[in-house]
């Protein structure tokens, strides 16, 4: 069964099967190189991802043909993907959207079909997720139960600064933050959105990007991480949370 944009759909349509690819299609950028067999390998990312489900509407549901067309077309059809959550895996959600509305015609008409959810982010994600906070500066080491790949964490930092920095390393990265933070303000590092901001008192948010000197974000692996706050000068760091993010292929 399914739910899909936190409503339930498995009073009104019974799951007969669910496509779910092993891993998202791999998409590999290379390069020929005039001269040399085969070619050169630069990268590689995981493609979106289709999952085809099919399904059977229940024939007795005290609704005329008309009340079930308006139902379903209101439950299924959105303008932007939403949280699909399948019950055998009740503990993730991967966002979604019908990618082809005849399918719901042909549903409603048939009595079964198949439902194509388009993804455009191919990872599920956890529904309870790993969030880690440490008070004041310092290093803290910490171990990602969650999801079976890498994850863009968000990172935030309460504190002050004025004229001094606020450094944050990782494993893998390292970014100084010196512009201005305020008593009661927030900054903000979120490694999906590739941006830095930060949540002013009023709950109103301000561009951070030009307050650091690079844009290369936090990754976080499964297992065990590091992470590093240090501060310079005249800053502060009173409390770290880092919500993992965690997600699975």
């Amino acid at each position: 069964m399914i739910t899909y944009d936190g409503f339930d759909l498995s009073d009104y349509l019974l799951v007969i099967d669910i496509g779910r690819p092993l891993m998202p299609p791999q998409e590999l950028t290379t390069k020929a190189i005039l001269g040399r067999n085969g070619v050169y390998f630069i990268e590689k990312k995981h493609g979106p991802v289709v999952i085809p489900v099919e399904v059977m509407i229940y024939e007795d549901l005290g609704m005329t043909y008309s009340e079930m067309k308006r139902f379903l077309a209101e439950k299924l059809n959105k303008k932007s993907p939403k949280r699909l959550i399948f019950h055998d895996e009740p503990d993730r959600y991967i966002d979604a959207i019908i990618q082809d509305e005849t399918e719901i015609r042909n549903l409603i008409q048939a009595g079964q079909g198949t439902l194509n959810f388009f993804c455009p982010d191919p990872y599920y994600y956890a529904i309870e997720d790993e969030v880690f906070t440490y008070n004041g500066p310092g290093g803290f080491n910490f171990t990602r139960a969650k999801g079976n790949e890498e994850s863009e964490p968000l990172i935030e930092i309460e504190g002050t600064n004025s004229g001094g920095a606020i450094t944050i390393k990782t494993d893998n990265t390292e970014i100084v933050f010196d512009g201005r933070l305020s008593t009661g303000e927030i900054l903000v590092l979120d490694s999906h959105f590739i941006t830095a901001y930060v949540i002013q008192t009023d709950g109103s948010q301000r561009s951070a990007n030009n307050d650091i000197d690079n844009m290369t974000f936090p990754i976080l692996q499964v297992g065990a991480n590091h992470v590093e706050i240090q501060c310079q000068g005249n800053a502060t760091v009173n409390t770290v949370r880092i919500y993992a993010r965690s997600r699975w292929i």
